[in-house]
């Protein structure tokens, strides 16, 4: 197993950022790559701290690629316009420096909570760079999660990056659903107790809706929290590598 802890300085962002990489042991030319993503306050260490990472891209065969994403929520903003540095920099980047296939349909990408989000906006935003979207407890209304008092977020760091009403609606998942009509794969998850629950289950119903035998719902039992997700991070990896 290959463990790679890579920092490069950023173009888009005018400073280095961290990803953690790790490739199985197989020596094929091109894996097939999962981009995982973290949740707030999280770094590119956070999965490898909770899951064994390393046996399930084993167990896989698939690359699995943990990018800093510090707490961006993968959108552009005036202070970091990080998702034009995931799409337009680190995807490309990654994929030329090591074997990963860069094809879509060997793409996927999954996260947990504010890397839930992350990851149904960039998959939704870029069908022809992602196939498979996996969001586990996804922050499913950015507008509820804001004005949650169960958010970890502080208001000033949320309207820091959605500045005004209008990049609320434009970033909300369903609107960005909306405007794209895209048809990936998704599987969603979120633990009957996570105080986002309600949220999941109106996205639930709407994907449901919208994109028929695409969509897999998993219900889980579980909070917000690594319990919930260490525990399903084997079965959302086993549907990713179907």
């Amino acid at each position: 197993m290959t463990l790679l802890n890579t920092s490069f300085r950023t173009n888009f962002l005018h400073t280095y950022f961290k990803t953690t990489v790790v490739i199985p042991d197989t020596d094929k030319a091109n894996y097939k790559a999962v981009w995982l993503l973290h949740g707030y306050t999280a770094d590119d260490t956070t999965w490898m701290r909770n899951v064994n990472i390393e046996q399930l891209a084993a167990k896989y065969d698939m690359a699995i690629i943990m990018p800093e994403g510090r707490n961006a929520f993968y959108t552009d903003s005036n202070f970091i316009p990080y998702y034009s540095f995931f799409v337009k920099e680190l995807m490309p980047k990654i994929q030329g420096m090591l074997p990963i296939s860069d094809k879509p349909e060997d793409n996927y990408i999954a996260g947990v909570s504010m890397g839930g989000y992350g990851a149904l906006k960039i998959g939704f935003l870029n069908p022809e760079k992602i196939s498979k979207i996996a969001a586990m407890s996804p922050v499913a209304d950015i507008e509820h999660f804001r004005n949650n008092e169960k958010s970890p977020m502080p208001l000033n760091t949320f309207d820091t990056i959605f500045d005004s009403p209008e990049k609320i609606k434009d970033n909300q998942i369903i609107n960005i659903f909306n405007q794209v009509h895209p048809d990936q794969k998704v599987l969603q998850l979120c633990g009957d107790e996570d105080f986002m629950h309600e949220d999941n289950i109106v996205l639930k119903k709407f994907l449901e809706d919208k994109l028929n035998d695409n969509y897999t719902w998993l219900p889980v039992k579980g909070d917000h929290s690594w319990t919930t997700w260490s525990k399903n991070i084997d079965q959302v990896l086993g549907w990713l590598a179907k």
